[in-house]
């Protein structure tokens, strides 16, 4: 497993579970539309079309909870019968691709989009979030369930910052991953949803999926949803500077779902 990418120790506030994708020249790249590349407007916010924010406990399924946020997001804006989709089954079937069925291992967010775009995800009833039985496979009845909710069309977002806000512009949200370093996981952060660049030294806790949700131009800010609960930061999102998401040392593997 690359260094640095997986939780190394518990978390204070949630767990991590983050792994970066291997290199695959076969993803498919999303290119925004040119309307919006050419006039991006200066803010957009996502959040009042965002689902209720989950809590991934201390398990290493935020790469799960980041694609079901994704996906129930766009089940609202296609105006089609909105649930949960089920966290704990993605989070198996990730790990079924990857061999770690029996490890709580985390997960590379391709994986997790591979997964929901062959076998998909069935409602959270069918395969409750009971994080001590995250090796269970789930039931035949959750995968026919699952099989009727494939997610049709995603793509890989360039780590270009007129691609980013671009895909945000066009209504939509990405998922993503990036390093986690000793003050994200700080009381600062926690009660004001501020994230800073990493300081020189700081320690590096792990890898963390999240989705991209909005930006502001004139603070430079991505708005970021996180699966912590509401209890933490902006009532479960933050603020995470441009230049986080765009340096590749600290963030990766970017991800839009647009239909399902």
């Amino acid at each position: 497993m690359p260094e640095g990418l997986r939780r190394r120790q518990p978390s204070r506030h949630g767990g991590f579970g983050w792994v970066r994708d291997l290199p695959d020249s076969r993803d498919f790249m999303y290119a925004a539309p040119l309307p919006h590349l050419g006039k991006l407007p200066p803010k957009v916010d996502l959040r009042p079309q965002c689902p209720a924010i989950y809590d991934q406990g201390q398990l290493g399924s935020c790469t799960a909870n980041g694609i079901a946020a994704a996906i129930e997001f766009d089940q609202r804006k296609e105006k089609k019968t909105e649930f949960v989709p089920s966290r704990l089954f993605i989070y198996y079937n990730e790990r079924a691709i990857e061999g770690h069925i029996n490890e709580d291992s985390g997960a590379q967010i391709r994986d997790g989009v591979k997964s929901v775009a062959k076998v998909g995800a069935p409602p959270e009833s069918m395969c409750p979030y009971d994080i001590s039985k995250f090796t269970k496979k789930p039931s035949p009845a959750a995968y026919a369930e699952a099989k009727k909710d494939i997610v049709k069309v995603y793509a890989r977002v360039p780590q270009v910052q007129s691609q980013m806000l671009g895909c945000l512009a066009d209504g939509f949200p990405f998922v993503f991953g990036f390093t986690v370093y000793e003050s994200f996981e700080s009381d600062a952060v926690a009660k004001t949803g501020m994230v800073p660049m990493p300081a020189m030294g700081e320690q590096v806790l792990g890898g963390h999926c999240v989705v991209a949700v909005g930006y502001d131009s004139g603070t430079r800010h991505f708005i970021v949803r996180n699966s912590w609960g509401v209890g933490w930061g902006l009532q479960g999102y933050c603020m995470m500077p441009f230049e986080y998401l765009l340096n590749s040392q600290y963030s990766s593997d970017f991800w839009t779902i647009r239909t399902v």
